[in-house]
């Protein structure tokens, strides 16, 4: 009791202080008035006063040839001279009747205005010639047009204004009192019908006018105003002028003043102040939305109230004197509280913060970080849920305890039928068979799945479900397509071991054969009764037999560094056609021992390309020597070299000797002869190192069979 005590006598002292505060705060507001207080200024100048005296001429010019002729008569028939009459989709008149209809709407608009926000707007209308006249006050305005008689009504009006139109429509200000004569003359005569209506509307539909003439417009404001209206605001506005930026500056540094205090008070005594609390309970995105929304709307409001208080249009006149002064007070003192209150409220807020720690608080009130958390918490469960799904155990106590809930649930909808509990236990039971028997076909499914997978597991590859799985036909679908990747990778496989094979096979037989001779003739030598010719003749063996088996060693580190990429170019501008004569003359002894003629058809222009000559040049003498060591004997080779608009086909074709019984992409592999037996000179690497230098130099290669046809096609790109 002694704490809820302590309690209501610290809320009660804290709204006493805010009330005070308050009040005190509405007590400077004539040091505010003073410090923000403008010039005071010409009201009758006003832009929007001077366009409702315009527009007012055709509303009051209307009524007066109207009071004339005894009859209501349309703007149309006044004002408008002509305008375009459109059609619509339909070929009907669009525009025959809008175009009156609507200017008729916009003059009873000015009308209202006139008589509902210009009610202390004097005006009197009359023809030049005095003979009809129109007026809403009971002094003789037609005075003001005289010099010599205005003098007895300069007294009652603060301004005043006569508006001549002449026989020809042409308007003429002749008479300005009360503000400046230049200022209110250009902006009355600047004004046109395209100002003051609707500028598109009116070209759009090309509306001319009938001009107001041989009329005079007497326009006064008195000096006593009776009315609340818009000239009462220009009055009171313009004598009380106050700079907004200088009021909002006073009301900043007070802003500024009252956080110090709310700061200074001590966190212990202020959280007890009614609603701090609630607002450390409340999520940090919610006291942004509340202390932010709240601060920024109440500070609008504010300002609002200060500025109408200062320029004395907060209350409408008519409110008795001391009932209006209650009530000024009394608003501006519960605006001001509720700011001060929202100001000590942050201040604590900021303190609990602050105390709390930034980065806890931040971890336990942010919303979004709770809402992720809880997502996640469920996200986990639920997860956690599907992973302990076991489709093969348990099923009939998973399928018993849902059965027995939708039970549970069912029994309680139907306690107040007593028959409907046999009706339910009927349901129930063929629910159970419904759900088993669509369990098991599930089951049954995934067992062969399971089954056919696992033989797959133990490699059989081979495997097929025929079997139509359901829910499980994506996966088996899937599965196929597993088989299919496995039987393409192991025959990939075992393509490349049998490769591997042939070429450790190949290597250790080109190898093995010059070694073997040069080991044979060394022994041979190493007797001491051998002659000398039979000595030099095992010595140009052996000399033979070691240069063939260094340039299979060479041409073995050619190829392995082309297949591997390290190798560099030395590219240069190269004419294929000349560097394929110059690499026949070289072979020209080979060629001509083969019997065989080469039958040439090249481009009458060079033919150049961006080459490394020395590599293409090795391309060409490979290609050249398969030629002469496979090539049937008396055949006809036949070299062709065709430029291309964006590229270079170089084809060589010849007969084979043999019959032809290797796969084109065999025979480009290293350590491969177009003879089996290998009894022709070669390394076997020939067309591999034509292909890798073709290859890294940005062309193709490509091997033709046609029968016994071996067809070599090169393609540089220009």
């Amino acid at each position: 009791m002694k704490s809820s005590k302590n309690l209501y006598i610290t809320n009660l002292v804290a709204f006493t202080i805010l009330i005070i505060m308050s009040m005190g705060i509405f007590n400077f507001y004539p040091k505010i008035k003073e410090l923000s207080k403008g010039e005071p200024s010409q009201p009758y100048e006003d832009y929007e006063l001077m366009r409702t005296m315009y527009q007012s001429n055709y509303v009051l010019y209307k009524d007066l040839l109207s009071q004339t002729s005894q009859e209501e008569l349309s703007a149309e028939k006044i004002y408008i001279k002509s305008y375009e009459k459109n059609s619509n989709n339909n070929g009907e008149s669009n525009n025959d009747l809008d175009v009156p209809r609507n200017f008729d709407n916009i003059l009873d608009s000015w009308k209202d205005n006139l008589n509902n926000d210009y009610k202390n707007l004097n005006y009197l209308v009359h023809s030049n010639d005095m003979s009809m006249k129109k007026t809403n006050t009971e002094n003789d305005l037609s005075l003001l047009e005289d010099e010599t008689k205005s003098q007895s009504l300069t007294d009652k009006y603060a301004f005043y204004m006569v508006v001549k139109y002449d026989e020809n429509g042409v308007a003429a200000v002749n008479k300005v009192y009360g503000s400046d004569d230049y200022v209110i003359r250009n902006r009355f005569l600047d004004l046109t019908m395209k100002k003051v209506w609707n500028d598109n509307y009116i070209i759009i539909n090309n509306i001319k006018f009938n001009p107001i003439k041989n009329v005079t417009f007497v326009y006064g404001i008195p000096k006593d105003l009776k009315y609340s209206d818009t000239i009462s605001s220009l009055v009171d506005n313009s004598q009380n002028r106050i700079y907004n930026r200088a009021v909002a500056t006073v009301v900043l540094s007070i802003f500024g003043f009252m956080l110090i205090l709310a700061l200074l008070v001590p966190y212990r005594i202020g959280r007890n102040v009614f609603g701090i609390k609630y607002l450390e309970k409340l999520s940090f995105e919610i006291n942004c939305l509340i202390l932010g929304f709240g601060g920024i709307g109440s500070g609008f409001v504010l300002a609002s109230t200060i500025i109408e208080t200062l320029k004395n249009t907060l209350i409408r006149p008519g409110m008795d004197k001391s009932l209006e002064n209650f009530a000024i007070i009394t608003m501006n003192v519960i605006i001001w509280t509720i700011t001060i209150y929202a100001i000590f409220a942050g201040a604590m807020l900021l303190k609990f913060i602050i105390n709390t720690g930034i980065l806890k608080y931040l971890k336990e009130r942010l919303l979004i970080i709770k809402i992720v958390n809880f997502l996640k918490k469920c996200f986990n469960n639920l997860i956690n849920y599907i992973g302990h799904i076991d489709l093969n155990d348990k099923s009939n106590k998973f399928i018993i305890k849902v059965i027995g809930i939708n039970l549970l649930i069912t029994s309680i909808c139907c306690i107040f039928w007593f028959f409907g509990i046999v009706l339910l236990l009927i349901y129930s039971i063929g629910l159970f068979y419904l759900i088993r028997k669509h369990y098991e076909d599930i089951k049954n499914k995934f067992i062969i799945l399971s089954n056919e997978t696992e033989k797959i597991s133990n490699g059989n590859i081979d495997v097929k479900i025929n079997s139509d799985l359901g829910l499980f036909n994506p996966l088996k679908d899937k599965i196929e397509k597993i088989q299919s990747g496995l039987k393409k990778a192991v025959n990939e496989e075992i393509k490349s071991q049998k490769m591997k094979t042939e070429l450790i096979s190949n290597v250790s037989h080109d190898l093995k054969t010059p070694l073997t001779s040069i080991i044979t003739y060394v022994d041979l030598l190493k007797k001491s009764n051998i002659a000398d010719e039979e000595c030099k003749s095992y010595i140009d063996t052996i000399d033979k037999k070691s240069q063939r088996l260094k340039f299979l060693i060479e041409d073995l580190f050619e190829v392995s560094r082309a297949t591997s990429g390290d190798i560099s170019l030395n590219l240069v501008n190269v004419d294929i056609v000349e560097l394929m004569r110059q690499t026949q003359i070289e072979l020209d002894d080979k060629i001509t021992k083969s019997k065989l003629y080469i039958k040439n058809n090249y481009p009458k222009d060079k033919t150049i390309l961006e080459l490394d000559s020395q590599k293409t040049y090795r391309i060409f003498e490979n290609l050249l020597i398969n030629v002469v060591k496979y090539a049937m004997e008396g055949s006809r080779v036949y070299v062709d070299i065709i430029d291309e608009e964006d590229k270079v086909k170089i084809t060589i074709k010849n007969m084979s000797a043999e019959e032809i019984e290797f796969d084109p992409f065999d025979i480009v592999e290293r350590f491969q002869r177009g003879d089996k037996s290998r009894n022709t000179e070669g390394s076997g690497l020939g067309l591999a190192i034509a292909k890798s230098f073709v290859e890294v130099q940005g062309g193709t290669f490509n091997i033709d069979i046609d029968g016994d046809l071996f067809k070599v096609i090169i393609i540089f790109k220009k």
